[in-house]
């Protein structure tokens, strides 16, 4: 009798379970469902123009003149580009700024900025995170669930200044000895630990309603070279790329990342003619999208890099971005000029309208997503104060357990060739 009943109940928690997971599943279809159709109807009403500048992201000033602050007011009022990247200063100047331009939009803007190690990466009022070269010193499960934990407060910390993109996190392997002055940036040299831990990150975030941003694709970590001042050349084969370069990219994809970005490197196993990746189709097309399966939104570093923008005017690197298969530009100058260009090779066939549609309907559908088009949704920030204060409650708390698991841990700390030309312990101290 107890054997029947034991079964019994085992019986009937199984269907209460299949009941509830059957129930998310719909739930989460009716959510799709609803989405496609937020995203089809705006589709119906924008114009070629319109749909070209939805995959422009500008970068608004720090201290913006008088002129400065027309020409923004117009981007995003008369052309009606989509989205926005804050980058460092006072937090206060920023979101004052950003909610003057949301008040301009006529569809919400998607605000981004680089939150690698918290919001404190961009603004000096919070509370910084330690580097990821410090946080890959955590160790196991309870590191990966801390990583988790500081995903979600760092999701909660751009939530709160209506950031909903997070360019993180790092998914490069970067070797031990690392000799490059941005390796605090990465998790460490093991491709399954970098995957697993930029994945926990990924996941605090996507929790809290946050995009997050694979970069810099297809694997930045053994790179001397700075793309930021010229094109760093990679010369590994596809075996050594596939088991190293790739591989915590390709965790990060089976995961559900967001967003990926490319960046403005060549890698001749990838691309024989040596192009950056940026502005390579087969990059972005054959390797992303078909080999590894990605399906979300793809942008690439900041287009004004001499690692692509090096012999190139600013127009011919951001229609060749976008040709090769990126969905957002990011960074661009010459931004309406950029949008003509576009616009005008679009409508006249040059370039398929399919191509443009499907880099909008990705886009639009990460706004669909976070409720942007929702009935009541306000984009416009305010209690800033009360909402820096809570952040920085959380984080003193959080990072008091981060200090107290790097102290037990016994992975070493792993120096820069030529020592630490730019690492701040932050928290660890060793």
């Amino acid at each position: 009798m107890r054997t029947k009943n034991l079964f019994r109940i085992i019986v009937v928690l199984f269907a209460v379970c299949l009941l509830i997971w059957a129930g998310l599943r719909w739930n989460e279809s009716a959510k799709e469902k609803r989405h496609a159709r937020q995203v089809e109807t705006i589709m119906e009403r924008l114009s070629v123009r319109e749909k070209v500048a939805q995959l422009i992201i500008l970068t608004i000033s720090r201290e913006p003149d008088d002129e400065t602050v027309a020409q923004e007011d117009s981007l995003i009022r008369d052309y009606g580009v989509g989205g926005l990247i804050i980058m460092r200063g006072p937090v206060r100047p920023f979101i004052e700024r950003v909610n003057h331009l949301q008040s301009l939009a006529s569809l919400p803007l998607l605000v981004a900025t680089d939150a690698e190690w918290g919001a404190a990466m961009r603004f000096a009022e919070y509370l910084p995170y330690p580097r990821q070269r410090i946080l890959g010193r955590l160790e196991g499960r309870s590191g990966r669930k801390l990583i988790y934990e500081m995903g979600r407060n760092v999701g909660r910390e751009l939530r709160d200044l209506g950031i909903y993109v997070n360019y993180a996190p790092v998914a490069d392997a970067c070797p031990d000895p690392y000799d490059k002055s941005d390796g605090q940036r990465s998790f460490g040299s093991d491709p399954k630990m970098v995957g697993d831990y930029a994945t926990a990150y990924m996941k605090g975030m996507q929790d809290e309603g946050i995009y997050a941003c694979g970069k810099h694709y297809p694997g930045h970590g053994s790179t001397t070279v700075d793309s930021h001042f010229e094109m760093p050349v990679v010369l590994f084969d596809r075996a050594r790329l596939d088991s190293v370069e790739l591989a915590p990219f390709q965790t990060l994809i089976d995961n559900g990342v967001d967003m990926m970005m490319v960046a403005h490197m060549s890698i001749p196993a990838i691309d024989p003619t040596g192009v950056p990746m940026s502005i390579s189709a087969p990059c972005m097309n054959e390797l992303l999208r078909e080999e590894q399966g990605f399906r979300g939104v793809v942008i690439t570093d900041a287009v004004g890099m001499q690692g692509v923008a090096a012999g190139r005017t600013p127009l011919e690197v951001n229609t060749s971005v976008y040709r090769a298969g990126s969905d957002m530009i990011l960074m661009p100058d010459d931004i309406a000029l950029t949008i003509e260009a576009i616009t005008d090779s679009v409508t006249t066939g040059v370039w398929p309208l399919e191509e443009l549609d499907t880099k909008v309907r990705r886009v639009l559908t990460l706004k669909a997503r976070a409720g942007f088009f929702d009935k009541g949704f306000d984009p416009q920030v305010r209690d800033l104060d009360t909402k820096i204060s809570d952040a920085r409650r959380r984080d003193s708390l959080l990072q008091a357990r981060i200090d107290r698991a790097l102290a037990r841990s016994s992975k070493p700390y792993i120096e820069p060739v030529g020592g630490d030309r730019t690492l701040v312990l932050d928290k660890a101290g060793k």
